[in-house]
């Protein structure tokens, strides 16, 4: 097998891997999963 085409099989590989990592962050951020930074108008923050 030349290396061209393993170095095209990693290359498919990584890039499904990203896209499926980038799909679940852009999931968790449209169901309003992820924070702001900005605790005093967070809802899941521990207030004292």
């Amino acid at each position: 097998m030349p290396p061209i085409v393993g170095n095209l099989i990693v290359l498919l590989a990584l890039g499904l891997v990203v896209g499926l990592a980038v799909r679940s962050l852009w999931r968790s951020h449209k169901s309003g999963g992820h924070c702001s930074g900005d605790c005093g108008s967070c809802q899941g923050c521990h207030k004292k």
